[in-house]
């Protein structure tokens, strides 16, 4: 197995004893990282060099980043070059050729989500608004995305029971179609959404937050992003946990 460190693990916090499995950076004197395979040549044979290994807590498998500081000589010996190994392997390392050893936890950057909504919430008003949420982030598509919104309410408010009505079919002949009363339009977004806060299925905010985002579409959208924060908070209220 060759040598073995002992750790702390940022991961699980066990106390153990890791050992490097593949030699990737060193650090110069001054600058950035480099690349394993650039070593050889760059330094002394007896200067102290920084190196970064890859590892695996034994406790938990957390990967982990293994520091080491070791003489320049034993790093070029553990660079492999296509087809010629290194003159030194891994595993041959002794404890007493390591003048510092630190761990840490490799950093991989996290993408905040792109909205955050409840875990009860029903599968389809979720998947569908991270989509929507997808396109929102992409300038050519936030009409698109608007739209889908607008979609979306419609189908959250019928959702909690406020369904669109259907148009009145004026009664009669022919006749009475072409000169009677206008047919009784359907109620629209803005309308259902009023009763839905009255009833209070929704937060009054959710009338008042949705002025400005022309439910009705009568205008391009102002903001895509604006409509699917809107969505994703009303999503949050209707179904704070089913």
């Amino acid at each position: 197995m060759g040598a073995l460190f002992p750790v702390k693990c940022p991961h699980c916090g066990a106390s153990t004893a890791v050992a490097p499995e593949l030699f990737h950076r060193w650090w110069p004197c001054e600058g950035r990282s480099e690349l394993a395979a650039s070593l050889p040549g760059k330094v002394l044979a007896d200067q102290k060099v920084r190196a970064a290994f890859s590892a695996l807590c034994p406790a938990c498998d957390g990967p982990l980043a293994l520091i080491l500081t070791a003489r320049g000589g034993l790093l070029s010996a553990l660079v492999s070059r296509p087809g010629v190994p290194g003159a030194r392997s891994l595993e041959s390392i002794e404890p007493n050729e390591i003048s510092k050893v630190e761990v840490y936890r490799p950093y991989r950057p996290v993408k905040p989500p792109l909205v955050v909504l409840p875990p009860e919430l029903p599968k389809n008003f979720g998947e569908t608004l991270k989509r929507l949420a997808e396109d929102a982030a992409r300038p050519e598509r936030g009409d698109t995305a608007a739209a889908g919104c607008r979609w979306l309410l419609d189908e959250v408010l019928s959702d909690l029971g406020f369904p669109p009505a259907a148009a009145a079919k004026p009664a009669g002949g022919l006749i009475a179609r072409l000169f009677g009363p206008a047919p009784r339009q359907e109620p629209g977004l803005k309308s259902r959404l009023r009763k839905a806060c009255e009833a209070g299925k929704l937060p009054r905010w959710a009338l008042a937050r949705a002025e400005g985002l022309d439910l009705e579409a009568k205008t391009p959208p102002a903001s895509a992003k604006a409509c699917v924060d809107y969505l994703a908070a009303v999503l949050r209220a209707a179904y704070p946990g089913l």
